[in-house]
């Protein structure tokens, strides 16, 4: 009976595992991390390489996640069990990521603010605006997303006066990213924290911050005084 030919990628496939085991992510460099996923999806042929093209091309492990299935079929020829593979792990993380952001309902610091936004909102290649709407001990009551295009989104104070109000809400914070990287507040940006700020005012609703992240940076109007 013919045995099956060895895999001569196996030793060093064998180690990968081993090195990621022993010391987790830290233990491997981003692009050893995308070849150990790719392994499992591409079992006979030396991934290394595609691995180390497709981090040269995206320019990080996170642009490279954001990537849509589409865009890894199409531009890379890969599988589309590689691509699922890469898919499933980005979503896994979010998910788990949404998950412990339920559990820990206190926004009450500038750092968990940025975190659940980041959460929400990292990676997104169109502005995406978000109204978070907070009881007075600070928990999220629930949030609101309006998504844009590449560099606006359109909200309408009104609507957020009235969602507070439905939510019986005592504090609102503004939210939205730049997928430019650029953290500073646009003129528009600045006018529009204004004008819910006066729309809220009168009826007792606090707006305790307006926070634009990016992917290395964000902007807090209130740590700035400009609220």
């Amino acid at each position: 009976m013919a045995t099956a030919p060895k895999n001569p990628n196996s030793g060093h496939r064998k180690r990968l595992r081993e090195r990621f085991l022993r010391a987790g992510l830290e233990g491997l460099q981003d692009y050893e991390a995308i070849e150990l996923v790719l392994t499992f999806a591409i079992p006979r042929h030396d991934v290394k390489p595609l691995a180390k093209q497709l981090l040269e091309h995206y320019g990080s492990l996170e642009k490279l996640l954001d990537a849509t299935p589409a865009e890894l079929l199409d531009q890379h020829g890969l599988g589309e069990a590689a691509v699922t593979l890469l898919a499933l792990h980005k979503q896994l993380c979010t998910k788990y990521l949404e998950q412990k952001a339920r559990d820990v309902d206190v926004l009450d610091n500038t750092t968990k603010i940025v975190n659940f936004l980041r959460m929400k909102l990292g990676g997104g290649k169109k502005e995406t605006f978000m109204v978070l709407f907070l009881n007075a001990q600070n928990h999220l009551l629930c949030f609101d997303v309006i998504p844009g295009t590449v560099d606006r989104a359109t909200v309408y104070a009104r609507e957020v006066l009235e969602k507070a109000i439905n939510t019986k809400a005592t504090a609102v914070i503004l939210a939205h990213n730049h997928p430019t990287g650029i953290c500073e507040p646009s003129p528009a940006d600045i006018k529009l924290t204004n004008t819910i700020r006066q729309v809220l005012q009168p009826v007792g609703i606090l707006l305790h911050d307006h926070i634009i992240v990016a992917p290395s940076c964000y902007f807090s109007f209130a740590s700035r005084r400009m609220l």
